[in-house]
């Protein structure tokens, strides 16, 4: 089994379009080599501010690439899981491919629940010298360098992990961590400093707001299946 590692930059927020997309790969073992290949592409909308000030690409720099389309991209034939970090958000924006996922952000929240942020850059100083973690995060949001990030990032994941000898046992891994345990929004979500409830005393304390989260009338558990799961267990 394979596994590429991938990075996207898009148009904004609402309905994306892709205009950078790095990956890497395939790779056979976490800590494998592989090279990383980069793709830019002409949107056929405006790139949002908001975007811009993200990853620093204008629309003049893609004046003469390819447009992107959601068939721009193809996954390398032997690609069997799909690694990133916030991984649903890149695998939404190249057409929601039929793949599992692999989420660094949600095994790093697993791995390292004290930390006061778990972005990708918070990451590299987490588990590099600062000086070091400087010069590493320097073309953040640029999709090859986010990749590269990832990269050193899902190693020492999988350290934590116990160094999992199949990537099908690190994609269990990583969906067991992909389900909530405190609650990230609404009333019973972080208030004044403090953590959300945990979802477990949620649900022994108020099983009618449980109830009414999973009625359909909630956006945000709609959207998430493992918000769902959490809820239901």
């Amino acid at each position: 089994m394979t596994s590429i590692i991938l990075d996207v930059e898009t148009t904004g927020i609402d309905e994306p379009e892709v205009i950078e997309l790095a990956f890497m790969g395939p790779l056979d073992a976490p800590l494998s080599d592989a090279s990383t290949i980069e793709y830019r592409y002409r949107p056929s909308k405006p790139i949002t501010l908001g975007a811009m000030a993200t990853h620093g690409i204008i629309e003049a720099d893609l004046a003469d690439c390819e447009p992107w389309s959601a068939s721009a991209f193809t996954l390398p034939s032997s690609t069997q899981f799909l690694v990133g970090h916030g991984i649903d958000y890149d695998w939404k924006a190249i057409g929601s491919p039929d793949i599992r996922r692999i989420c660094t952000l949600a095994l790093a929240r697993a791995a390292w629940p004290t930390l006061d942020s778990h972005k990708l850059s918070a990451l590299i100083y987490h588990l590099y010298p600062h000086g070091m973690a400087r010069e590493l995060v320097k073309g953040a949001h640029n999709a090859a360098a986010d990749v590269g990030l990832c990269y050193r990032v899902l190693g020492a994941l999988w350290d934590v992990a116990g160094r999992p000898d199949t990537w099908e046992r690190f994609w269990q891994i990583s969906e067991k961590a992909r389900v909530p345990k405190v609650m990230s929004f609404g009333k019973f979500g972080p208030k004044n400093g403090q953590p959300g409830m945990l979802i477990s005393e949620l649900r022994r304390k108020n099983p009618s707001y449980v109830r009414w989260l999973l009625s359909g009338a909630c956006d945000q558990v709609n959207d998430d299946p493992y918000l769902q799961k959490a809820l239901t267990q």
